[in-house]
């Protein structure tokens, strides 16, 4: 009897640490969670969608917190953290055709339990990762930035003209 009920308190103990850590993964997938649900979920106005002027999936929202936005157009640099009703793969599928249709070519796509996309358009990158949550709801994380500094120079208007040394530093 005694063995039995220490046998029992083993397994009890040995189930516990599966559960807790069952737990934590379903909460990272869930919808709102982590730093989800302390940002304001804005829509995408119209006017958003013409200053990013990159393709975006429809009913996509951001969180306001973890967005951020330099320029506008064909100018525009920055990370956009978009909240997405539909399933990862979708998402996934949106930006391969749509950013193709837009004039941006695919360097690279890894799968993992998240998809992280590359993209090169010019003198511009864009990095697309997607994250799965669950119920059919995804979130993806786009970053678009110029290839060098020179780009980024002259989007903010700074003259490049002075003759600058292929050392940072020089000693004398």
């Amino acid at each position: 009897m005694i063995s039995r009920l220490f046998a029992n308190k083993i397994l009890f103990l040995a189930i516990i640490p599966l559960v807790l850590s069952s737990c934590a993964t379903i909460n990272n997938m869930m919808p709102g969670t982590d730093d989800e649900s302390s940002s304001e979920i804005k829509e995408i106005s119209l006017n958003k969608r013409l200053q990013i002027s990159i393709p975006i999936p429809e009913s996509s929202k951001y969180l306001t917190d973890k967005t951020i936005i330099f320029g506008e157009g064909s100018r525009f640099t920055g990370v956009l953290y978009l909240l997405h009703d539909i399933p990862a793969d979708e998402v996934v599928e949106f930006y391969r055709v749509k950013m193709r249709d837009d004039g941006w070519s695919e360097i690279a796509i890894v799968r993992s339990d998240f998809v992280l996309m590359n993209f090169d358009k010019e003198d511009r990158f864009a990095t697309i990762k997607v994250n799965r949550k669950l119920f059919e709801n995804s979130t993806s994380e786009v970053t678009i930035g110029p290839k060098t500094d020179t780009t980024i120079n002259r989007s903010i208007n700074i003259d490049n003209t002075i003759d600058q040394s292929d050392d940072p530093f020089s000693i004398e």
